[in-house]
């Protein structure tokens, strides 16, 4: 293979390139993690896996308390 990314051997900065590469991704992933994590409250989580159960076919037969006060 001929080109930019052509089998030539690696050079000295490829080791620098990948280790600031782990670091913005795993940047970025504390960030949406952790923005996901604050948002999402137990109500939310409730209605996200009702709403996964019906997009699975699964059948939602829990009973409603809260419909019964």
């Amino acid at each position: 293979m001929s080109g930019r990314w052509g089998a030539e051997p690696a050079g000295r900065n490829s080791g620098a390139f990948f280790f600031a590469g782990m670091l913005v991704g795993s940047a970025c992933g504390l960030v949406v993690g952790s923005a996901l994590g604050f948002e999402l409250r137990p109500e939310r989580l409730r209605a996200l896996r009702k709403v996964w159960r019906r997009v699975l076919g699964e059948r939602d037969d829990e009973p409603r308390f809260d419909l019964m006060v």
